[in-house]
């Protein structure tokens, strides 16, 4: 059983509302060699719950998610992205965990609760802020805390801005490490699957006196990379189920070339080399990755001392490196090949044939697979004080991180691609179909990435001091004040360019400080000494928060929580605030901040000609403003004391998400009039009314070179066909897209929370059962203010997902067992009868996986002591993720299949 907060008088409202993942009560089944003495903190009314900022109250109206220790050993996690898989609100739930390997910036597999974004989910570690990690992104990773530290992790899938600030628009996840261990644990994991392996070790050390305390951990895990051959269900071909036939024609072996019509431009049937073959196709969801390899090292200490009966310093320090590489689906190439160039296939065409366009896989050519590797680094660490000022406690701390990432991008360089298509000797000539491209060829076009690297620091000040007030009929009244001072930095870099070379850079730094104050105010109106009918307890929460950033300006959010208890064992709850997001330093900063010429461009429906030059404005935005919501929550819980280990509740939460930063999309321009701020173009339409208010007759034409000089004049400029610097240097430009960060979309969603569990003895057998569910209701995106508002389920939006335990413990065995459910769902795809083509949905079946723990402990004496064995089955059915028409062929499911773990814990 998970270990259920200590809250002093607010410990039965906090028993009602918290819901626990694992259903054995393994309080007797931890050695008391490992316990240490953690059970001191049982004890103490000192204890601030996620949620609230004063000691010994739970967060008044809202629900409350917890795990233990023991659920890391009972779910098999060696990571605590693995951990919160496990939680049906968050979006990673019934998935393997993985890090998105490309440039979106997104490097870590930080929580989404409410799939409302990584980026709307604070993680905190014991109460405080961590550093983000990404180039393009500052998201706090919560991998860099080794599991076996852990305490206990709280969630909070509610408003958490009046609080704690920027960051929690859709709630907070807090990592909360052990305070005391006495002793020393060590453990280790493997575990294989089909094509897969893992291993896991960590060891905990510990020692605790009578006026203070140390604990420090160590783990290391290592994963190893699944590809696409490994697992059959990835494609990208879907015509046998009336999909699209999405397969590759420039990137297969033998390569393939198509015949020039008299522009120059390709035209009719790929042919293959060789074989003469027509139209191949080749499937490159079937080499790309679908799990990275992964390798991680991490290392946490904390400890505490009192140096006067009313004085406590504290700290803790942490540090975690993470190597991670994918291999990327083959890269595909092409360009025009003469008979100048000696691999022209000259015995496939005609005499008179003197130029093709060429079509193969770089790799291929090259003999190196294209791989981005990335590499995370993030150390930091906390010192403070608590001072006991007779029924008050003043908390200060420093607390500060720093956070690299670096991430390449394995690419060609287009610039070698050229000039050897061009080649006219053996030494020069680059040779895309029979393999005889000389070695300083392959070199040169294969030495070439794409750099992303980000340097981040993050340090903060926070002072707070919270107790009792005064006395009420129904309690203590009690209250916290603080303040806060925050200084973030961003460094962020971008490069095209040689492997090792600043070639094409694009570098922005960004600062910020932040002052923040903040209150809260808890009021037990009824409570134990005048409880009456229908009200047994009701207390009342009220918090608020301003932050005042140096960059965007300030935000004031409240927030309003009450709990409700008519009869013994049943609470009604609600709560009531704003929350909000702070623009990222890259965001507002990006390294990727560019304008890009290329040739080309959209033409709306209607006008003529076919635009021939365009310019895109990408990255950062210094104008963005805060993403900002409103979230209210209802709830109840069920403890009735006729059915001792019963418990049960139902949270209705609602979320009104507004300003979300995302870039224009262009599908939308000229259908959308909201989106017409986002490109500059010049139509001139005959009937002299402008275009798509009555235009008629009308033409495309090139806009004023100096308003397009103006509008990317201090920019990084990318694919000029030459040096600009004066208006006179630009080229035809027809349309100029603004795809910069912006504050887009409007986001409102409704759902229902859902936990029971019911523990019991059988004979000698502990028993527990356990039901967790998350129903959206709705989920209903506005791609920008005023646009119409758009259903999202049938745009892959889930409705429903569940988890289901079954758990004994009789002795030193225990066994458990989850079902995790993912209900059915609706994508897009492309249907295609015949030669016609149409959008259209398609039903994704739901998808079930069985996880198995079993662990048995040695007991006794000697070796034996302390000794335990695991056993885990994780996907014990080995389901393959549903089937979808798009993409790589993969819904929402675990790639990984069956892994079987098995594992040695030794407490000393």
């Amino acid at each position: 059983m998970l270990t259920l907060l200590r809250c002093g008088v607010a410990v039965p409202a906090l028993m009602v509302s918290a819901t626990a993942l694992a259903q054995v009560d393994t309080s007797a089944s931890v050695t008391p060699e490992e316990q240490g003495v953690v059970e001191d903190e049982a004890m103490t009314r000192d204890i601030i719950v996620t949620g609230s900022s004063i000691r010994g109250v739970p967060p008044t109206g809202s629900n409350l998610i917890q795990l233990g220790a023991e659920d890391v050993v009972n779910t098999g996690s060696a990571t605590v992205q693995e951990l919160l898989a496990n939680v049906p609100q968050l979006g990673t739930f019934n998935q393997a965990p993985r890090p998105d390997q490309r440039s979106n910036g997104i490097l870590s597999t930080a929580p989404n609760i409410r799939g409302l974004g990584q980026a709307q989910t604070l993680v905190l570690i014991n109460g405080h802020r961590l550093v983000g990690t990404g180039h393009l992104q500052n998201i706090a990773d919560p991998s860099i805390v080794p599991p076996s530290i852990l305490q206990r992790v709280e969630i909070v899938a509610d408003g958490a801005s009046s609080v704690y600030g920027s960051d929690g628009i859709a709630g907070v996840v807090n990592l909360i490490t052990r305070r005391d261990f006495d002793g020393a644990t060590a453990s280790f994991r493997y575990g294989v699957g089909d094509d897969y392996n893992l291993m896991n070790t960590n060891a905990v050390i510990g020692t605790k006196w009578e006026t203070g305390g140390i604990v420090a951990s160590v783990e290391y895990s290592k994963t190893s990379r699944l590809r696409g051959t490994d697992r059959d269900f990835a494609t990208n071909d879907f015509r046998a189920v009336g999909g699209q036939d999405n397969r590759s024609q420039n990137t297969c072996v033998p390569a393939s070339f198509r015949l020039q019509n008299a522009n120059g431009a390709p035209a009719g049937d790929y042919i293959e080399f060789g074989t003469g073959n027509r139209n191949v196709r080749c499937d490159n969801a079937r080499f790309l990755d679908l799990y990275p390899r992964q390798e991680r090292l991490s290392f946490f200490a904390a400890g505490h001392q009192d140096v006067t009966p009313d004085i406590e310093l504290f700290f803790d320090a942490f540090h975690s490196k993470t190597n991670q590489d994918a291999f990327r689906d083959p890269v595909g190439a092409s360009g025009t090949i003469t008979r100048s160039n000696p691999f022209f296939p000259s015995a496939q065409v005609a005499p008179t044939v003197n130029a093709v366009t060429a079509y193969y896989n770089v790799p291929a050519v090259t003999g190196v697979p294209i791989k981005d590797v990335q590499a995370i680094e993030v150390y930091g660490g906390t010192i403070g004080a608590d001072v006991t000022l007779s029924t008050f406690k003043w908390t200060t701390y420093l607390t500060g991180s720093h956070s690299t990432t670096d991430l390449s991008e394995g690419s060609f360089d287009p610039r070698v691609n050229s000039s050897a298509l061009a080649g006219t000797t053996l030494a020069t000539a680059l040779d895309p179909f029979s393999g005889r491209t000389s070695d300083a060829v392959k070199v040169g076009l294969a030495n070439y990435e794409q750099f992303f690297g980000s340097r981040q620091w993050l340090w903060e000040i926070n002072s707070k001091i919270d107790g009792p007030l005064f006395n009420l009929p129904g309690g203590e009244v009690k209250i916290a004040l603080g303040g806060v001072y925050r200084k973030e930095f961003y460094d962020g870099k971008n490069t095209l360019s040689r492997i090792g070379f600043e070639e094409n850079l694009g570098q922005q730094i960004g600062r910020r400080t932040v002052y923040s104050g903040f209150g809260e105010l808890f009021i037990p109106i009824f409570g134990d000494e005048n409880a009456m009918g229908g009200f047994r307890r009701l207390d009342v929460s009220l918090s608020a928060r301003y932050d005042n950033y140096s960059d965007f300006g300030s935000t004031f959010n409240p927030k309003v929580g009450v709990n409700w208890e008519p009869i013994d064992g049943f609470t009604l709850r609600g709560s009531y605030g704003t929350s909000f997001h702070a623009p990222a330093l890259p965001d507002l900063f990006g390294p990727d901040t560019r304008a890009g010429y290329g040739t080309g461009g959209l033409t709306p429906a209607g006008v003529t000609p076919i635009r021939t030059g365009n310019i895109f404005i990408a990255g950062g935005n210094p104008n963005l403003d805060a993403e900002e919501a409103t979230t209210w929550s209802l709830g109840l819980d069920l403890a009735p004391p006729a059915l001792p280990g019963f418990k049960a509740s139902a949270t209705y939460y609602n979320i009104n998400f507004t300003g979300r930063i995302a870039f224009p999309e262009s599908r939308f321009f000229y259908v959308l009039p909201e989106f017409n701020q986002f490109f500059i173009d010049n139509i001139s339409c005959s009937n002299g009314q402008p275009y798509g208010s009555g235009g008629t007759g009308c033409t495309s034409l090139p806009i004023d070179p100096q308003t397009v000089f103006n509008t990317i004049q201090g920019l990084r400029l990318q694919n000029f066909p030459s040096a600009v610097n004066t208006a006179a240097d630009i080229p035809p430009v027809y349309i100029i897209t603004i795809l910069r960060r912006a504050n887009l979309a409007v986001i409102d969603t409704s759902g229902i929370d859902v936990d029971m569990s019911y523990r019991w003895n059988m004979g000698s057998t502990a028993m527990g059962v356990q039901v967790q569910a998350n129903r959206v209701l709705n989920y209903d995106q506005t791609a920008i203010p005023g646009a119409p508002k758009v259903d999202q389920f049938p745009f892959g939006q889930a409705k429903f997902r569940a988890r289901g335990s079954l758990s004994a413990k009789t002795g030193g065995f225990t066994a458990i067992a989850n079902v995790n459910f993912n209900d059915k769902y609706r994508s897009q795809y492309v249907a295609v009868t015949g030669t016609t083509s149409v959008q259209s949905v398609e039903t994704v079946d739901a998808y079930t996986t069985v996880d198995l723990h079993f662990g048995f402990e040695l007991g006794g004496s000697g070796l034996a002591k302390g000794m335990e064995f695991t056993l885990d089955v994780d996907n014990a059915f080995d389901a393959d993720p549903p089937r979808i028409r798009s993409g790589n062929g993969i819904g929402v499911g675990n790639v990984l299949g069956r892994v079987v773990t098995v594992g040695i814990r030794k407490a000393f």
